[in-house]
């Protein structure tokens, strides 16, 4: 059997800490969209964590990284990568006991196996929410251009900072942009603010991925980009469940799809946002 094994570089009490938390979580959560854990070490300093091997590595690789000109993400594959990690997700908010914030959703922990079947991985940063809690306040952690903007202001993480990270993740899994990049030498701009000018005109084709070539399924691109977009905005209470994400994704609410389309966030043309 082909293993993968992730070692502490530096001890010391805060990761020894983040190892701890992710060995109890991956022994917890059993999912067929999360890594597996096989086995750990800790004995003196060492710090081992042993998974199953991940051939096809990660989301990332083969959008920005490694793999991105050699080997391409076809959209079939695309999307059965967006709602196997949707499922992941959920698993971890609404089955999970307790739930699991996973505080870190990006494209490099998402691992693809041998089928590209999605496994979301690195549980380091994830909290456990007890019963009744409807956050869990913690130091902000996580990447840039994935965190909530409540999370990274006032460091409360609940389970809807997940769904701001998800809603980028599927915008740079449609676009293969990355989500936040220069415009100038002193300016930035986030993936979702470049996909808002193009969503409000109704330009769903110049949001996909040009490495396509055109061979994707328009309605599902649409519905991608649509959920992204309400999975990301500002307002927390006004962000889809993980639940609404994955019957979105898969098509099976028509009602709620056009309610999200109709939604007044993209009745109207965003102004100073450069293209």
């Amino acid at each position: 059997m082909q293993i993968a094994v992730k070692r502490l570089k530096v001890w010391s009490n805060e990761v020894d800490m983040e190892f701890a938390v992710e060995v109890e979580i991956l022994a917890r959560a059993q999912h067929k969209n999360l890594l597996s854990l096989r086995g750990y070490c800790a004995e003196g300093q060492e710090r081992l964590i042993v998974y199953d091997y991940m051939p096809n590595l990660s989301l990332q690789s083969h959008l920005h990284g490694q793999h991105s000109a050699a080997s391409l993400l076809g959209w079939n594959r695309r999307m059965k990568i967006a709602i196997g990690s949707a499922e992941g997700i959920l698993y971890l908010h609404h089955q999970a006991t307790p739930h699991i914030i996973h505080e870190d959703i990006r494209g490099s922990n998402v691992l693809l196996d041998s089928d590209f079947k999605a496994r979301v991985a690195d549980f380091g940063f994830a909290k456990l929410v007890p019963d009744g809690a409807t956050h869990v306040t913690t130091k902000v952690k996580g990447t840039l251009g994935y965190l909530a903007p409540e999370y990274a202001m006032l460091g409360k993480a609940n389970t809807s900072c997940d769904v701001f990270s998800f809603g980028i993740l599927l915008l740079e899994l449609a676009s293969g942009r990355k989500p936040v990049e220069k415009v100038s030498s002193t300016e930035t701009r986030s993936i979702f603010d470049w996909a808002l000018l193009l969503v409000c005109e109704k330009k769903f084709c110049e949001l996909v991925d040009p490495r396509l070539n055109g061979e994707y399924v328009k309605e599902e691109v649409k519905r991608v980009v649509l959920v992204a977009m309400i999975c990301a905005q500002s307002e927390p209470e006004k962000r889809p469940t993980m639940l609404d994400v994955v019957e979105l994704l898969k098509g099976k609410s028509k009602e709620k799809f056009s309610q999200i389309e109709n939604s007044e966030m993209f009745r109207s043309t965003p102004t100073g946002i450069k293209t």
